[in-house]
């Protein structure tokens, strides 16, 4: 029996350790996870002892300077991180010589190169926190002109001011201790801010002349008083009609007014938009286009944006809609593509009943466009239409649509797109404005170039003509 009792306090001792020991294993885990998941921020760094520096943005650095500046500044921080916040301490920031920077080039198999010290200035040396600072700030200054010349004549070198802590009594965190700053001269552009065929309806009553406005948009904010030079460009429309197989006229001379014969004068405050006044005179029915280029600015260190510098502003002279007449649309004038149907049919397209539908073909894999085509009883020059998108189904819905017409019914010119204003919703009513044909057609088609399920679907489908 004692023997017995013996054997069990024993065990009742050593397992009492173990479970000591278990526990004791336990925290110093928690504690290791703990200090591993504060490597990162500041208020990470609450050791009971230590006190950590680091760059507050280590690493590479893109930092665009603009040709408008002559000197352009980025401000350096340095963070002071600790359980003590009220510490003091220091730290040395200095700028690696070139030795330094080509062994951190070979260690970390980057491509730096440093930027000549013409090129920028920065105060570097002995950093002092008092109790009561947290970060430090210190100012570096880029020369705009100095820097553009370099990456003028080296384009393929990546030019850096590398910059690294050092020196501290307390610790540096190693992952955040270098800071490589990258400048790039950037030069500012201005833009249309609408650009390739923007419509814009005149009907035939109401007053004498519409005022049109085109904005332009500068990449920064503007700063500056400069002024802007636009033109006409007579060959913008003759290139659009040749490439969109359309037949739009350019837009009489007569007929028209370009404020400031042109010039945008851009200031800080200002609406910098070019304003223009079109009159009824000289008009007919028609889709007109006045070919507008951005030719440049007063103000060297602002360039034009090549891909944004040309505007075809579209003045299309329509009678009312009310005195377009209603299409009795039957089965026999409507044509299709894919030329099945997988689901309803023509007739349910022009029933009157917004329960049924139309469905372009999506079993035949044949890709959008697929289209609506109407023959119509009598040559038309203008007309519009109106449509009811189906009550079920968004993904079937017309994203995109384009109109085009037709003498023959065998070769087609585009009369317009129509994109932003079509409903994307289901059960939605579309109703367009009026569009000129301009020219007399017998034959009108719809495509719907997107929509998000590759086909389309329509509930009702109406036309009116003149």
């Amino acid at each position: 029996m004692n023997r017995l009792k013996t054997s069990l306090t024993d065990w009742g001792h050593n397992d009492y350790l173990g479970m000591k020991k278990s526990i004791l294993y336990i925290a110093l885990c928690l504690f290791s996870v703990l200090q591993i998941s504060c490597e990162d921020n500041r208020e990470e760094y609450l050791d009971d002892y230590s006190t950590i520096l680091y760059f507050r943005n280590s690493g590479e650095i893109e930092h665009s300077i603009y040709k408008t500046e002559e000197e352009t500044h980025y401000a350096v921080s340095i963070v002071k991180a600790g359980s003590d916040m009220s510490a003091t301490t220091t730290v040395d920031m200095k700028v690696m010589d070139e030795s330094m920077l080509a062994e951190y080039n070979e260690n970390q198999g980057t491509r730096y190169k440093m930027l000549p010290s013409g090129c920028y200035s920065i105060k570097t040396g002995l950093l002092t926190f008092n109790a009561t600072e947290m970060y430090k700030k210190v100012d570096l200054s880029f020369y705009t002109e100095a820097i553009s010349v370099l990456q003028d004549e080296e384009q393929e070198n990546e030019y850096i001011v590398p910059l690294f802590l050092s020196n501290s009594s307390d610790s540096i965190n190693t992952e955040k201790k270098y800071m490589f700053i990258k400048p790039e001269v950037v030069t500012p552009v201005v833009s249309f801010e609408k650009t390739g065929y923007v419509m814009n309806a005149f009907p035939e009553t109401g007053g004498d002349h519409i005022d049109l406005t085109l904005p332009l948009w500068l990449s920064i904010e503007n700063k500056w008083s400069f002024d802007c030079y636009t033109e006409v460009d007579e060959s913008l429309l003759e290139a659009y009609n040749q490439e969109q197989g359309g037949n739009l006229m350019l837009l009489p001379p007569a007929s028209y007014i370009i404020n400031e014969d042109g010039i945008v004068k851009m200031t800080p405050e200002g609406e910098n938009r070019l304003s223009i006044e079109v009159s009824r005179e000289g008009l007919s029915y028609g889709n007109y286009v006045l070919p507008l280029l951005l030719a440049g600015t007063s103000f060297e260190a602002i360039d034009v944006d090549p891909t944004k510098n040309t505007c075809l502003l579209g003045v299309s002279y329509v009678p009312d809609a009310e005195s377009l007449t209603s299409i009795h649309l039957v089965e026999n004038m409507i044509s299709y593509h894919p030329n099945s149907i997988c689901e309803g049919s023509v007739a349910e397209l022009i029933d009157g009943d917004p329960g049924t539908y139309f469905h372009s073909d999506y079993s035949v894999g044949v890709a959008l466009p697929h289209w609506l085509q109407f023959a119509l009883p009598s040559e038309v020059s203008a007309f519009r239409f109106e449509y009811v998108t189906r009550n079920a189904g968004s993904h079937v819905v017309p994203h995109r649509v384009s109109l085009y017409g037709s003498t023959d019914g065998v070769e087609f010119r585009r009369i317009a797109v129509l994109s932003s204003e079509l409903p994307y919703d289901v059960g939605q009513t579309y109703t367009s404005p009026v569009f000129v044909t301009g020219e007399k057609i017998k034959h009108i088609r719809m495509t719907v170039d997107e929509s998000p399920s590759g086909s389309f679907a329509l509930a009702e489908f109406r036309l009116w003509a003149l």
